[in-house]
């Protein structure tokens, strides 16, 4: 993964690291995997079905995890259910309010593969999203690259987010073995096709901050030749927590000129067409419109 500047998800059972023989790892894990894509979702304290708990035991394994995690610098905000078990409302409730974000389970239903397609723009259900299921423990799971090709590519025509969950890759003795000559062809068709490929946090972020984000566009100056005008973006979230850059178009029916001010990068596409790429955390900047105003 890191080799092809891809991104990965690990789970952590925070339990298993709280252990004094065991806590060196998260050192490890912050030096050598995460400053290169790798990030960690919750797993629960302990790696139990939390359909099975009542509120508080679901809500105290929950928060246990967010909370140590933090502590440790791992900086949580998805999760992942054991064994998918997150489908219960008190459940979903119990993970929000421990802090995560989203939670994701799995589907065995093709048609649910897809988050957010088209012109959707955020998932149905934050606190169970679907995932895809690769390996072999089920004849219902994708367990070979072959059949992982068309829903890729499905995927893309349908601008969708998808999430791929493995488990023992490579390793035969595993549940849910998959073999690791598929993973590495998984991961040169992921590169072929027009895909972000993102940590699922990051990728949670992104989805919110578009739904969530409004401008408000005020004009500042103009003469005969220009018009200068000031753009607001803010999406109304944590920026703490919500910290993806979204990229915006500008469209005219005029020239675009110059923009200045909280701007990560400005790509001219034509005279016309403009796209900026920016923090939706409340930053202005303003555009330049030859001869008319957008």
């Amino acid at each position: 993964m890191i080799e092809r500047g891809l991104r990965l998800d690990l789970e952590l059972v925070s339990w298993i690291f709280a252990k004094p023989e065991m806590h060196h790892w998260i050192d490890l894990y912050k030096r050598d995997l995460m400053p290169h894509g790798i990030r960690f979702f919750g797993h629960g304290h302990t790696h139990a079905l939390h359909d099975t708990m009542d509120f508080e035991p679901a809500y105290d394994s929950f928060s246990t995890n967010f909370r140590l995690m933090r502590e440790w610098g791992l900086e949580p905000k998805a999760y992942a259910y054991p064994g998918s078990s997150g489908k219960r409302r008190s459940t979903q409730a119990a993970n929000r309010l421990a802090g995560f974000i989203c939670a994701r389970g799995s589907t065995l239903q093709r048609e649910d593969y897809f988050i957010a397609p088209g012109e959707l723009a955020e998932p149905d259900n934050w606190y169970f999203l679907p995932s895809v299921i690769m390996g072999n423990a089920s004849f219902q799971y994708i367990d070979v690259h072959e059949k992982l090709v068309p829903i890729l590519d499905e995927a893309v025509e349908r601008t969708a987010w998808i999430i791929l969950m493995y488990h023992a890759i490579g390793i035969p003795e595993g549940w849910s073995y998959y073999p690791i000559k598929d993973f590495l062809r998984d991961l040169d068709a992921i590169i072929a096709r027009d895909f972000w490929s993102a940590n699922m946090d990051a990728a949670a972020c992104y989805l919110a901050e578009r739904a969530s984000v409004r401008f408000s566009i005020t004009d500042i100056s103009g003469t005969r030749d220009a018009t200068v005008l000031q753009v607001h973006v803010d999406d109304q979230l944590p920026d703490n927590i919500y910290d993806q850059p979204l990229t915006i178009m500008i469209r005219s029916k005029y020239a675009v000129g110059a923009l200045e001010g909280a701007l990560i990068s400005v790509q001219h596409i034509d005279d016309t067409r403009v796209t900026a790429e920016l923090l939706p955390d409340g930053s202005t900047f303003t555009v330049q419109v030859l001869n008319r105003s957008i």
